[in-house]
């Protein structure tokens, strides 16, 4: 992407380079994180560590369970974790995600550093950076107490939103970043009305992401009460919002492709056709990887998947809005200016 230097809206070319490259990269961590989470709840390895930050009272965690006291089943249990057995897979992978979540909390550390030398032309991108420094930290704790809570869904959903809160912000910083080049879009054969569906279509799609973490959840009850077997009997004994996340996806689909083809034949831009193009993938993608779950009785590798493409959706909602958005408010002013 092009960073225009000819203002003093942004800071010096290697510094803008440098930020917008770590920006995009933290991004891309940030979904491989929820990805790994995805995966993390779709085996079963949420307590694969049963104690925070420690994993078995170790910061590297045991590969056997020789490596463990003789009476640690005893002393979880006290804890409150009962039945709490070692399982070699469940603790690494538990462990592999919570490396990832450090390794995240440092990318945004770093994000938020890179972004101060915009502190003299353009604050937005150091606070909306430092939002997400801030709410990293918080989704540090909330994780903590989503293991110490024996993993509570309520608290579960609320971490997946947060994600999406963070990735959000980091998103909103690029494209602050790119104000200059991103003004040079002409939006004015764009229909007023596009504005509002996208916003209608970002907050529907937040509301089926929610609506799925509570599919998810009866899932994970389900799983439980059967002892894990009969998999394919878990979708029929679904409560009835399950229908809904599944047939609501079609006109959410219908509506995001209507938004995309508006935006493509009224807006020349690589970027938005670019975005549009990914949007419209990631919906399909979901759709596909939900389907596989609703026919093929919900096999592990498209439950991931499906949390995963879903997660993109609404990162790419809010980036096409975001890039539309300036240029129409600087477009209406001009209009409006004129006119009086």
């Amino acid at each position: 992407m092009h960073v225009d230097t000819t203002t003093s809206a942004l800071p010096d070319l290697r510094s803008a380079r440098k930020f917008i490259v770590l920006a995009v990269a933290t991004v891309a961590i940030i979904y491989s994180l929820i990805l790994v989470g995805g995966i993390v709840r779709a085996t079963g390895a949420g307590m694969g560590c049963p104690d925070w930050p420690t994993c078995f009272g170790r910061w590297v965690p045991p590969t056997s369970e020789a490596q463990l006291p003789a009476n640690y089943q005893t002393v979880y249990a006290d804890r409150g974790y009962a039945n709490t057995t070692f399982n070699v897979r469940k603790t690494w992978t538990e462990y592999l995600n919570r490396l990832l979540g450090v390794f995240t909390g440092f990318a945004i550390l770093l994000t938020f550093l890179f972004a101060l030398p915009y502190r003299r032309h353009d604050r937005a991108v150091v606070n909306l950076a430092f939002a997400s420094f801030i709410l990293v930290g918080v989704q540090g704790w909330l994780g903590s107490r989503v293991v110490a809570s024996n993993l509570h869904p309520g608290l579960i959903t609320l971490h997946m939103l947060l994600a999406q809160v963070i990735v959000g912000l980091v998103i909103a910083a690029i494209i602050r970043a790119c104000r200059n080049s991103i003004m040079s879009i002409d939006v004015s054969r764009m229909p007023s009305k596009v504005f509002p569906l996208i916003v209608f279509a970002m907050v529907l799609g937040l509301a089926q992401l929610l609506l799925g973490t509570q599919v998810r959840e009866a899932i994970d009850l389900i799983a439980k009460n059967s002892d894990y077997v009969n998999r394919h009997l878990w979708i029929d004994n679904l409560p009835a919002f399950f229908a809904i996340h599944k047939y609501i996806a079609l006109p959410i689909l219908a509506l995001n492709g209507y938004l995309v083809y508006q935006t493509a034949i009224s807006v020349n831009s690589r970027l938005l056709r670019f975005l549009g193009a990914l949007l419209m993938g990631f919906m399909l993608s979901t759709i596909v990887m939900g389907m596989s779950m609703d026919r093929l009785n919900l096999p592990m590798f498209a439950q991931p998947l499906h949390l995963f493409f879903s997660s993109l959706i609404f990162g790419t909602q809010l980036a096409i809005y975001l890039v539309v958005r300036g240029p129409y408010q600087e477009y209406r002013s001009r209009t409006e200016a004129a006119a009086s």
